[in-house]
């Protein structure tokens, strides 16, 4: 009983002890959680980024470090903008806003009232 208390005790102090979120990490997070707010599969983006599905997948698990030209295909595929802001000891926070639709939108408005 004491050791499996033991283990436990340690267990829960490794996690506490979590490290940061890589960058890697962190843009895949992003990627999955707008995959999902737009309701495209991992084979669809694929398709729309010139990606293979198992490539989303690596991505999505922060298991391989895009370059800009293909994050600028995924950002393009969400019509979204992507943001990535590093904070030198504070990490990095990734994230996608904005939409093809809302930009076309905003043109539309600023034409609207130049007229």
């Amino acid at each position: 009983m004491d050791r499996y208390r033991r283990g436990a005790n340690n267990s829960s102090l490794r996690a506490e002890r979590k490290r940061p979120e890589s960058v890697e990490e962190s843009l895949g997070k992003a990627v999955r959680i707008r995959r999902g707010e737009v309701g495209m599969t991992q084979v669809r983006l694929a398709e729309l980024s010139g990606m293979t599905q198992a490539a989303v997948s690596r991505l999505e698990r922060g298991k391989c470090m895009p370059t800009i030209p293909l994050l600028e295909r995924i950002a393009a595929a969400f019509g979204s903008a992507l943001f990535v802001v590093i904070e030198p000891g504070r990490g990095v926070a990734v994230g996608f806003r904005g939409s093809r639709e809302a930009e076309r939108d905003t043109r539309a408005t600023a034409e609207a009232g130049a007229n």
